[in-house]
């Protein structure tokens, strides 16, 4: 057993050296596949439909990491997000 803890003590350890490194989260509301003339014609108001149901989770990526499914939720006057599920690291953004 104290085998255990002094390899979690020293984990956690390399975790703090690294803890303050910035990372870019990215929560993907959906994709749609387009033709370029399409686009070009999008005005203001103009909608796009997206891949996902209005009630399906959304991927979260950190630095082009799928980590987590999440809920989008609204906060005050803003948007955020609620974790549903950790996922298991599955590599970049395909």
């Amino acid at each position: 057993m104290p085998e255990e803890k002094e390899e979690k003590t020293a984990n956690f350890e390399n975790i703090l050296k690294v803890a303050n490194v910035e990372v870019k989260l990215c929560a993907e509301l959906g994709k749609a596949k387009l033709f370029l003339k399409d686009v070009i014609e999008y005005d203001s108001g103009s909608i796009i439909t997206l891949d996902k149901m209005e009630d399906e989770p959304i991927n979260v990526y950190v630095d082009d990491i799928l980590i987590a499914k999440a809920k989008i939720v609204a906060i005050d006057d803003s948007y955020g997000i609620k974790i549903v599920e950790i996922v298991e690291n599955k590599g970049l953004r395909k």
